[in-house]
């Protein structure tokens, strides 16, 4: 009995030993980041740098693979059913919650493993340029004059159809939103006249601006950003409202801890580099790194949030 225990101990011990040096040997081929949206668009944009950067300090490249459809839930949930050795990874924001509780999918933020929050977008509420509104506070007083009739375009059960639903809530006002499938389609639509309002990067707004085609009328960030430095935040219009979309990077559930740790160490590696960062911030992108522990600190927060928000506005329809 006792040499059955030493041997199984010792079996125990050289499995530990081999899987230990199989993860030491991570990464030994390129490593995959479904982005579920686009190519071109800002969420593209900001993990391609990422990306690039990744592969400098993991020692094999990071690929973006774009697999764009359903507000974002198509890639994601690919890359959630992904094998879970490291290989693929997902990029993920707060639409991974939005959709979750609005039933466009059946999966959450507990069906990934949370690595690290790389950056976070503050949004630009964005007009046309010939609107009478000069500022938010101009939009407000409007919208509480004529409830439900000024037309916000957004992709339902999105980040953007949550910030109507935030800005509404915190001001007393409520929008018409408008559904569209992606960034590009609401722009069309509000230079068109067919929307009012749409949500913009603040890097992405600066040549509709300087063409005197959208006016923007406040930014969700703390502070004003530097590539829109005239757009006062709305906390400065006296309205109530921080909201951001953080970016970050999760892994399949099962995927080893040691792999788990390696790509954490690189993706902060990334963080550090003084030239990353300076990158990010020409694509207007705020670096906002948080390790695992903060970045899943902050998804249970934001959750409470946008849970808030589907179930006063009839959006929460979790599916069981």
């Amino acid at each position: 009995m006792k040499n059955y225990k030493l041997i199984l101990a010792l079996s125990l011990a050289l499995v530990v030993a081999l899987g230990s040096s199989a993860f030491a040997e991570y990464p030994e081929k390129p490593v995959q980041l479904i982005v579920p949206w686009k190519a071109g668009g800002g969420t593209d944009a900001l993990f391609r740098v990422v990306a690039h950067y990744a592969g400098k300090y993991l020692g094999q490249p990071m690929v973006i693979v774009n697999v764009p459809g359903v507000g974002g839930t198509l890639g994601a949930r690919q890359g959630k059913d992904s094998k879970p050795d490291g290989y693929t990874l997902t990029a993920t924001h707060e639409s991974v919650i939005s959709s979750f509780l609005s039933g466009v999918s059946e999966f959450n933020y507990s069906d990934f493993i949370p690595i690290a929050n790389m950056a976070v977008n503050p949004i630009v509420i964005s007009a046309k340029y010939d609107v009478p509104w000069k500022n938010m506070t101009d939009l407000i007083a409007d919208a509480k004059k004529r409830p439900n009739q000024i037309k916000f375009g957004a992709t339902l059960g999105s980040t953007s159809h949550f910030l109507a639903l935030y800005i509404g809530k915190q001001t007393g006002t409520e929008f018409k939103v408008v559904g569209y499938e992606g960034t590009a389609p609401r722009r069309a639509a509000l230079l068109g006249g067919h929307i009012d309002l749409t949500d913009n990067s603040a890097a992405a707004i600066i040549k509709y601006e300087q063409a005197k085609k959208m006016r923007g009328l406040g930014i969700t960030s703390e502070k004003r950003h530097h590539l829109s430095p005239d757009v006062a935040t709305l906390k400065e219009q006296g309205i109530d409202v921080l909201f951001g979309v953080n970016r970050g990077i999760c892994a399949p559930l099962g995927t080893p801890a040691p792999v788990v740790a390696k790509i954490a160490k690189a993706l902060k590696q990334v963080h550090d580099d003084a030239e990353y960062r300076a990158k990010l911030e020409k694509i207007g992108s705020i670096p906002m790194y948080m390790d695992a522990a903060g970045y899943k600190a902050y998804i249970e927060e934001a959750t409470g949030i946008y849970t808030d928000l589907a179930k006063n506005f009839g959006l929460y329809k979790v599916k069981k």
